[in-house]
């Protein structure tokens, strides 16, 4: 059973047991084999994306056995920031009061790049969605990659999506539509947020002064940076996608842009709403940005991919 020693100046000093963090993310995850029998799903396509899955999987563990030590302890540390981001968001009103956090299908980890979906409870029946593509065992070094794949989606009119989406609200929906956005975070910051993750393994047995700095722990802020900073750019770009339809007669690609034009800007808007719900001020978001590593290759990779060509395809792209 592997475990690494978590600290941060103020929290826990203590061994956390990256195996049961992997453990309960496969306990959480959606289930493709639930899909068989369920509408628009065929046996022999989830029998080929159970194949492709495992053997994507595979090539992962052989690539972590030869980690080196310090490598491997990069990845836990990761795996135990990501742990607390996903109960930050689920439990401590990181984001909103009221969230489900969704765990989606190895399927849509591996291929579709979005590890997480953030359903967010905005009123009876009602919900948005922002999907997460974490980026916490890597730090800051491939989010230009990450954007950028969302950027090749846009670029033709789509929204990212899960082929595997499944929740109580929704039900079981196919190639699920949702913004995709990369969350990461700086060095201190991704060790705090390690150094957390025991403690809150403890679940009720966790102290009330610890939950409190949980609930406002300043990476909030960063969420609420990260998160409308690409959306904004988001936005920007797919009214430049849906001008450029419009002008060059692609009626297709139009009628993609409009709608995921709507997404993005409804998932903006719910956003900026929630900032302000909270009392948090662009102020306060750029103090905490402000040096962050991460932060600042997320803005050059924004930068520099807004000003790239839209180039359309001429047959109809593959989902994201």
């Amino acid at each position: 059973m592997r475990s690494f020693e978590s600290s941060a100046s103020g929290l826990l000093d203590r061994p956390l047991d990256a195996d049961a963090i992997s453990e309960e993310i496969r306990d959480e995850r959606t289930d493709m084999e639930s899909f068989r029998g369920a509408k628009f799903y065929e046996n022999d396509e989830i029998d080929a994306d159970l194949e492709q899955c495992h053997t994507i999987g595979q090539k992962i563990e052989d690539e972590r056995r030869n980690y080196s030590p310090e490598k491997q302890a990069s990845y836990e540390r990761g795996l135990a920031a990501e742990y607390t981001f996903r109960h930050g968001i689920a439990e401590y009103g990181w984001l909103a009061p009221d969230v489900n956090m969704i765990v989606t299908s190895e399927y849509d980890d591996y291929v579709r790049g979005i590890d997480s979906i953030a359903q967010i409870i905005t009123g009876p029946e009602q919900f948005e969605h922002l999907g997460f593509a974490i980026d916490f065992a890597s730090g800051a070094e491939d989010v230009g990659m990450k954007i950028r794949r969302t950027f090749d989606s846009i670029d033709q009119g789509f929204t990212p999506s899960v082929k595997y989406f499944d929740s109580e609200k929704t039900g079981k929906l196919k190639n699920f539509k949702v913004p995709r956005i990369v969350i990461g975070a700086s060095p201190d910051t991704l060790a705090r947020l390690a150094a957390y993750s025991s403690e809150v393994m403890n679940g009720s047995g966790i102290a009330e002064s610890v939950k409190q700095q949980l609930r406002e722990d300043s990476f909030k802020l960063v969420i609420f940076g990260e998160i409308e900073a690409q959306l904004g750019v988001f936005v920007n770009r797919l009214q430049k996608v849906l001008k450029q339809a419009q002008l060059e007669k692609r009626p297709e690609i139009e009628q993609r842009a409009k709608a995921s034009l709507s997404t993005h800007q409804k998932a903006l808007a719910t956003v900026q709403r929630l900032a302000e719900e909270a009392e948090i001020t662009l102020d306060d978001i750029r103090t905490q940005m402000k040096g962050d590593i991460f932060a600042a290759k997320m803005a050059q990779a924004l930068s520099a991919l807004s000003l790239t060509p839209i180039a359309f395809k001429e047959k109809r792209a593959p989902l994201a």
